[in-house]
């Protein structure tokens, strides 16, 4: 399987997720090539978009997606997350903002993160 393949499934996986959860969910064709989110989910007014990254490493160095994000969320006025999908894990989110906050672009396996169902609000966060 190759690397889009994988990637594409995650976004994939996301999208039925939001749908299980009761909210619409889209990937947004061509998001690899343009600055655009990977998955925007969307309930009761609140927006979410989302840039997806699965590794086998316990760490990836963000920045530009990160920013990217950042700039989106600005546009769009919707909340920002990173999901990354470590290997064998879940996936894992992490609110931009936050991030922007401690001025920290490289997450890794042991940071604080948000489940799927605390993004969607469906349980409290870790």
């Amino acid at each position: 399987m190759t690397r889009y393949e994988k990637g594409a499934n995650f976004e994939r996986e996301l999208v039925n997720k939001f749908y299980e959860h009761g909210w619409t969910a889209m990937r947004a064709a061509g998001s690899g090539s343009i600055v655009a989110p990977d998955v925007i989910g969307m309930k009761n007014g609140k927006i979410v978009v989302i840039e997806c990254k699965a590794t086998k490493k316990d760490r990836l160095s963000l920045k530009d997606a990160i920013l990217n994000m950042k700039r989106i969320s600005e546009i769009s006025g919707a909340r920002a997350y990173i999901s990354v999908k470590f290997h064998k894990e879940k996936p894992r989110f992490f609110d931009i903002e936050k991030l922007l906050l401690k001025k920290n672009f490289t997450i890794s396996l042991n940071d604080v993160y948000l489940s799927f169902e605390a993004l969607v609000g469906e349980q409290r966060t870790l």
